[in-house]
């Protein structure tokens, strides 16, 4: 086996729509041998970031290197414990691909997550990977109001609404642990914000494959609303996915979630986050009882002259803030240009894509897939 396996696999997974970079303490390697033990790395190192047959993925292993029931059963024990994704299919079975770092393989880890994966995760983020994850254009995830008035002249896409969002979801509908306050706890850093662990929320396709891994339980249409609500009145930020009919919506706070301490790091934290809306301050309305700068989770509040300001470098429109504006002085604004998202989460990957490699790049890429390469 060759000693720098750790390191080809790093670059191969940096090839996905989320970089997987390299840094200067290597911790990302240490982060890989957590999950990966060097034959997994070389097996890892087979997969294309497209599902595939057992069949092709053994056509690239040297004649004798592994038989196909080995080869199943390590496919099988990385996508348990949460390294690599498995789809079923009717005709071939389960079809096997690499996953990106995030949104994929650390959030696989609820349920499961260690002390050092948790360390090792975090410490990564703060080496490189949040640059890499931020800067993309197009984003995994968006910010949405929570449940808050908003001016009637805004034309809001049901998109930017969450009850809009699960009513149009055919279901199943599901709610998980939060895997970065999992990962928090096991540091030892108690979440601020809420006790709350059931905050991820999941509905359609990826309700179900959640709850076939066992690691989410089923809710009815009414329960999911109820719990959001929840988490709404708790100080919770809603991120679902970067599409116009997510399937999956995160109620996410300051302290403890990946993406939002990630761009609370960065000068200007809204720069890197998605979302149609921004708060406003009446300051004749305002009597700077300081309730809202308190349940912020982006520190995007300050006080002014006996009122309180918005930093729009910092607030994200979460609509946090207005819940629990005793006077009405907050108000929801809507961006001047408008963001919509991609309809479905191939064509956010197909973006991504596009905004990484450009139009060569990408072509280059579909080639290969076409040919039934690995990409």
């Amino acid at each position: 086996m060759k000693a720098d396996i750790y390191r080809q696999l790093q670059r191969h997974l940096d090839k996905m729509p989320v970089p997987f970079p390299e840094t200067e303490s290597g911790v990302e390697i240490s982060l890989l041998k957590r999950l990966f033990d060097e034959t997994e790395a070389n097996i890892a190192l087979k997969l294309s970031a497209l599902p595939e047959s057992i069949d092709r993925i053994y056509g690239r292993f040297k004649e004798g290197e592994i038989t196909k029931e080995l080869l199943k059963a390590k496919l099988d024990g990385l996508f348990d414990k949460g390294a690599i994704m498995a789809v079923p299919n009717e005709k071939k079975g389960r079809m096997y691909s690499k996953l990106m770092l995030a949104i994929g393989i650390f959030e696989h880890q609820v349920d499961r997550i260690t002390l050092g994966l948790a360390e090792d995760f975090f410490k990564y983020e703060d080496e490189g990977f949040a640059d890499a994850f931020l800067t993309a254009k197009t984003k995994q995830m968006r910010t949405i109001p929570v449940n808050v008035k908003i001016d009637p002249e805004f034309l809001v896409g049901t998109y930017d609404n969450a009850r809009a969002v699960i009513e149009k979801s055919p279901g199943p509908f599901a709610v998980m642990n939060c895997v970065c306050r999992q990962a928090r706890q096991k540091m030892g850093e108690r979440c601020k914000q809420t006790d709350i662990m059931e905050t991820c929320f999941t509905m359609g396709n990826s309700a179900k494959f959640m709850m076939a891994k066992g690691v989410a339980k089923e809710l009815n249409r009414e329960e999911i609303n109820d719990l959001v609500t929840r988490a709404e009145n708790e100080g919770m930020v809603l991120q679902p996915g970067n599409t116009q009919s997510p399937e999956f919506i995160c109620c996410c706070c300051g302290c403890c979630c990946g993406v939002l301490t990630a761009a609370k790091k960065f000068p200007r934290p809204a720069d890197f986050l998605q979302s149609n809306f921004y708060a406003e301050i009446d300051p004749e309305a305002c009597v700077a009882c300081g309730a809202c700068m308190e349940i912020c989770q982006m520190d995007a509040l300050i006080s002014v002259n006996n009122h309180t300001e918005v930093l729009r470098s910092h607030c994200i429109g979460c609509g946090v803030c207005l819940n629990v504006c005793a006077t009405e002085a907050i108000s929801l604004m809507k961006k001047d240009k408008e963001t919509v998202p991609p309809k479905t989460s191939k064509e956010m990957y197909k973006k991504m894509i596009m905004e990484r490699y450009g139009v060569f790049g990408t072509l280059k890429i579909m080639g290969k897939a076409a040919l039934g390469m690995k990409i």
